[in-house]
């Protein structure tokens, strides 16, 4: 046998035994988790959970005011202005109604909101004339119909989260707002004065 040469068996011997590594490593890349994922609590999928709450729809409250069946029952998340007053749910006081009114200026939508009292608690001002109330984020279950407030169309608040505090507006005196009715005042007197003058030429 010539020097550098490999019989015929032990080339044959040798192939095999890459082939094996190299399955060996296939099979170990599959069965074992990659490491930036393998701690990572996000990825990981629960298959026992409901198809009706597996994501989060963030919405608006103007699609909820010409909402249809598709939204009913489902989990939202809502942005809105607290405006009115809280109202008080049943008789142990742990629950309130409060009203949340779309960000939209162009918009007038608004829903009722059930949460806890300790939730409506965060709520440090009502909207109203000259004041803006406080913005509110709420994710929770939106009911079309809901059976557990006579047929009433609302959104049971899971979680409650301050967006934004509300503010008072101090009212600004404007002279240009007064211009106008000045202007149409003089006109007036003005009539009036060439109406008494040729009521008087004509005596």
């Amino acid at each position: 046998m010539r020097a550098g040469c490999f019989p015929v068996g032990a080339l044959g011997w040798l192939r095999g035994a890459l082939a094996a590594l190299v399955l060996a490593a296939a099979l170990t890349a599959t069965l074992v988790p990659s490491p930036a994922f393998a701690d990572d609590d996000e990825n990981l999928v629960n298959p026992q959970q409901r198809p009706d709450s597996s994501f989060i729809y963030d919405t608006s409250i103007a699609a909820l005011g010409s909402a249809d069946a598709y939204y009913d029952n489902q989990t939202v998340q809502v942005v809105g202005e607290v405006i009115g007053d809280s109202i008080r749910e049943g008789l142990d006081n742990r629950h309130k109604w409060i009203t949340l009114a779309a960000n939209e200026k162009d918009s007038t939508s608004t829903v009722s909101v059930s949460m806890t009292a300790e939730q409506a608690a965060k709520i440090d001002t009502y909207g109203k004339y000259g004041t803006t109330g406080t913005k509110l984020q709420v994710r929770g279950t939106f009911h079309l119909v809901c059976t557990e407030h006579e047929g009433l169309t609302d959104l049971h608040a899971d979680i409650v989260t301050v967006v934004e505090k509300g503010k008072h507006h101090e009212d600004e005196f404007d002279v240009n707002a007064f211009v106008p009715g000045a202007i149409a005042t003089a006109l007036g007197l003005a009539l009036m004065g060439v109406f008494y003058y040729l009521r008087e030429r004509q005596r």
